[in-house]
């Protein structure tokens, strides 16, 4: 038998988690599981980015803008 563990989740997230599972025909284990699976395979975005030495002016920053931050 595996390992069983009580996880204590609000009302309001425990039905929702049951709907969830009811409508794909699942345990509700198996639709955390499944829910966990999905989350864990999203890759975290990326996004760029630009540090100034010193505080830019609206001129400055519309400057490097322009360029790409140097691409």
């Amino acid at each position: 038998m595996p390992d069983l563990t009580t996880i204590k989740v609000p009302k309001v997230v425990r039905d929702r988690l049951q709907r969830v599972a009811a409508s794909k025909g699942l345990t509700l284990a198996q639709a955390i599981d499944q829910l966990l699976d999905t989350a864990a395979a999203r890759p975290k975005p990326t996004i760029g980015g630009y540090r100034s030495n010193r505080p830019l002016s609206a001129e400055e920053i519309d400057q490097e803008l322009s360029t790409g931050f140097g691409a």
